[in-house]
C-alpha cells in the first residue's frame, strides 16, 4: 500500500538489555496531565514491556505533533529498538479529508467552467496542503528524533 501520507520508519542496535531501555523510556513518560509541570517528563504516552507510544510532552496544541511507535526485542548483545513516526490519526484523517475535498473542488471547477487554469489552481492548493504537511512533520521528526534518541543513550538508570 502506498502511504503518501509523511512517516518515517527506523532501527537502532543498542548495547544495553531491553529492560534498561524500557526503564528509561518509562522514566520520562507520564499518560496524565500532572505531568505537564514535570520538567523530568519528556513523554506523553504509555509505555509496556515490549512496547510503546508516545509523543513530546508539549504545553500547546500542534497539529503536527508526531506520534512515535516502537518495539523491543532482546538480542544475546543489547536489544533491537523499532521506531515508527506518524502523525497522529486524527491528523492523518485532517489532512486526507482535505486533500480529498480540495480534488474534487478542482474537478468541479474545471468541468463547470470549462477552464484548465481554475482547475490547476485548485490543484495547487492541494499541493500546497501536501508541501505544508510534509515539512512540518519534518520539523517535528527532527525534535522528538533527538529526544528519543537521547533518552536511549542517556546514561543515568
Amino acid at each position: 500500500m502506498i502511504n503518501l501520507l509523511p512517516s518515517h520508519d527506523e532501527t537502532l542496535v543498542l548495547p544495553w538489555s531491553a529492560e534498561e531501555v524500557f526503564k528509561r523510556f518509562s522514566r520520562v513518560t507520564r499518560n496524565d496531565l500532572a505531568a505537564v509541570a514535570d520538567p523530568s517528563i519528556l513523554f506523553s504516552g504509555w509505555v509496556r514491556e515490549d512496547r510503546f507510544s508516545i509523543s513530546l510532552k508539549v504545553s500547546r496544541p500542534n497539529n503536527y505533533l508526531v506520534r512515535v511507535k516502537g518495539k523491543i526485542e532482546s538480542t544475546s548483545a543489547g536489544c533491537l529498538l523499532f521506531l515508527d513516526y506518524q502523525l497522529f490519526p486524527t491528523t492523518k484523517l485532517f489532512v486526507t479529508f482535505w486533500l480529498l475535498l480540495t480534488c474534487l473542488i478542482a474537478v468541479v471547477i474545471g468541468f463547470q467552467y470549462t477552464s484548465m487554469w481554475s482547475f490547476l489552481g485548485v490543484l495547487a492548493i492541494d499541493f500546497f496542503i501536501f508541501w505544508i504537511t510534509w515539512v512540518n512533520f519534518k520539523l517535528q521528526l527532527k525534535m522528538v528524533r533527538e529526544v528519543v534518541l537521547k533518552t536511549v543513550e542517556s546514561t543515568s538508570v
